[in-house]
């Protein structure tokens, strides 16, 4: 006979119990998305893109530019009313008055370019023009510039050739007898040139050692000054 089970006999199958508390996967996705959330997002540094950087270059370099051409400019204004003064007295055939002035005008580049003017004109100047230009002339032989210094060593050559014995033989000879305006005023004159032809002779070793024509130059105005 068989024999029914009854439900005292059946095993009921049991159902586990859902767990209600968060797993650790959920609560470590949860925390990760609020501390997103409360992390401000990352801001992107500008950056300087390559045409911005060659207009920029471009904008400094025109800038620097405008300012040495306003600078050249002024320089040459400034130059050519120097120049203007000294022909202000060349056009009245006031050759020393033109000297002087430019021995007071501090800008040997002007004073070169007259210097210039005057040694292919040198049936004009005598021995009163050669005591007002030699200052000129060694302030030009302490130049920075080789030009100047080349140029006042060439006018002192040919100046010195022509004048250098008549300051020497005046100022060697003895006294006059009597009374000579003239002779004295030579006299004074001479000594003038005398004191700045040994201001040049002083510096002439400065200008040798810096070499060049400038240095060859300076060695035979050296003799010249010797033998005269």
């Amino acid at each position: 006979m068989d024999r029914t089970p009854t439900t005292t006999d059946v095993n009921p199958r049991v159902i586990p119990e859902t767990d209600r508390s968060p797993s650790m996967a959920t609560d470590m996705t949860l925390r990760t998305v609020c501390e997103m959330d409360r992390t401000p997002p990352m801001l992107e540094e500008p950056q300087i893109s390559g045409r911005d950087t060659n207009s920029s270059k471009f904008g400094d370099i025109s800038e620097d530019l405008m300012q040495t051409h306003d600078v050249f400019l002024s320089t040459l204004k400034s130059r050519l009313t120097k120049l203007q003064v000294v022909r202000h007295f060349w056009e009245r055939n006031d050759i020393k008055g033109a000297i002087n002035a430019l021995r007071k005008l501090p800008d040997h580049f002007v004073q070169v370019d007259v210097i210039s003017i005057l040694m292919e004109k040198m049936e004009i100047l005598t021995l009163d023009l050669f005591s007002c230009l030699l200052p000129v002339l060694v302030g030009l032989l302490d130049s920075k510039m080789e030009r100047h210094t080349s140029v006042s060593l060439e006018m002192l050559l040919k100046l010195v050739a022509v004048f250098g014995p008549v300051v020497r033989s005046t100022v060697s000879a003895p006294p006059a007898v009597g009374v000579d305006l003239h002779a004295e005023q030579r006299l004074e004159c001479c000594k003038r040139c005398f004191v700045q032809l040994q201001k040049i002779q002083q510096n002439l070793p400065a200008v040798i050692r810096k070499g060049g024509m400038v240095a060859k130059s300076a060695l035979e105005l050296n003799l010249v000054l010797q033998e005269s």
